[in-house]
């Protein structure tokens, strides 16, 4: 299988790129706003091989993998559940790859490496450090081959932190064929005021009497909800919690379960809401009724909630400190950031910028430029510089 450089030079670069499409998932998103973004460039057409995130045949991703040379790049967004997963008898990720011949790049949303950054108790916890410690050193070959030969097989791979390209290196890739692109700040459509006040009003949390502390995101175990209801606990009465979002799939039902229950025991009916799946134009209004977005995650790879909450420019952004965090507080001053896993830290955290107008003014004028720098045309060119490498004859 040939998928050595190639010498043509072309005025088009036309990129195949399989990804999930039109589903509720974060990389679908992603995949949606880079594809668009790239379109908008003069000498780049983006092609889309649709996955729809449910199991398929071993037929169908050897079918997918012919299409992914009709172009002159094939471009894969990489999550483990898109190939069937882990098993190596369900793992139909080589398959599809073995069918490709024309030059590829795999963007890596995911990773099953390093320890498990993860916290938590009881059996789940003990099956999910079992099942990482599986795939990270136990298995040996095939861990290799998850964290390493996988990903080898790209001309250029594409992650969207440092630590994901740092796993990467310390399996024996070469880190000049890595290269660490963010998603970019989507454009959004924005909330009249007048509409985040009369939420605010039909929710009776009406503005000054409340403060609307938000979680925005899909709901699901890594993203710290039930840290967020301790760290009310520690606030006064005014302070109310929006979880706008709903489930992502519903094999995590038994999580919104945990949490309701949660909700019951802390007596805390009455101080949270949680909204289910909003649409982009209620996104919108919810965002703009809050006060203050937090984003209290125990694990991330990368937080493409995170990065949308930013975009609509309303309303400041507290996020715990994980790694991935703290990078794109690297690039935004307009993040704040906490302790992970301490609630009272995040309860101090949400009082000093909710009681400091000037904080709140500096956060929004600082991710007003974090908008600008990092738009998803900018993102576009620098994944497009990614691609002519592939292809080293394409004059820039």
């Amino acid at each position: 299988m040939d998928r050595s450089p190639r010498t043509t030079v072309i005025a088009i670069l036309n990129v195949t790129m399989f990804t999930s499409w039109q589903v509720r998932c974060g990389i679908a998103d992603y995949s949606a706003h880079l594809a668009e973004a790239l379109n908008r460039l003069d000498d780049v057409h983006v092609t889309i091989v649709p996955f729809d995130r449910r199991p398929h045949t071993r037929h169908d991703y050897e079918r997918w993998g012919e299409q992914m040379n009709a172009g002159d790049i094939a471009h894969v967004q990489h999550e483990y559940s898109f190939f069937g997963y882990l098993l190596p008898w369900r793992n139909h990720f080589d398959a599809f790859a073995d069918r490709i011949r024309k030059p590829l790049v795999i963007t890596r949303h995911v990773s099953f490496d390093g320890p498990l950054a993860v916290p938590g108790h009881g059996i789940r916890h003990v099956a999910a450090q079992i099942k990482w410690s599986l795939y990270n050193r136990w298995l040996g070959r095939y861990a290799r081959y998850l964290n390493k030969d996988l990903f080898a097989q790209a001309q250029r791979i594409i992650v969207l932190s440092a630590r994901l390209k740092a796993h990467l290196v310390a399996r024996g890739l070469p880190p000049d064929n890595i290269h660490v692109i963010p998603a970019g700040v989507p454009d959004v459509p924005r909330a009249a005021p007048e509409e985040a006040h009369a939420l605010r009003e039909s929710w009776g949390w009406p503005a000054p009497h409340k403060r609307i502390i938000c979680q925005f995101g899909f709901i699901a175990p890594p993203k710290g909800h039930l840290l967020a209801l301790e760290a009310l606990t520690r606030l006064p009465d005014d302070y109310v919690l929006l979880i706008a979002g709903g489930l992502r799939v519903e094999s995590q039902r038994w999580y919104l379960d945990a949490l309701q229950r949660r909700i019951a025991q802390l007596g805390l009916g009455a101080r949270v809401r949680i909204t289910g799946y909003l649409s982009k134009a209620d996104v919108a209004r919810h965002l703009a009724a809050s006060d203050l977005l937090i984003y209290p995650n125990t694990h991330a790879d990368f937080s493409y909630s995170l990065v949308t909450g930013l975009a609509h420019q309303t309303t400041p952004a507290l996020a715990s400190d994980l790694e991935s965090h703290r990078e794109i507080a690297g690039y935004c001053d307009g993040l704040a950031l906490f302790r992970c896993g301490d609630a009272d830290h995040l309860a101090g955290e949400i009082r000093r910028i909710a009681d400091s107008p000037d904080a709140r003014q500096s956060m929004l004028e600082a991710i007003a430029r974090f908008a600008r720098e990092y738009s998803w045309l900018e993102i576009a060119r620098r994944t497009r510089e990614v691609y002519r490498l592939c292809l080293p004859a394409i004059s820039p």
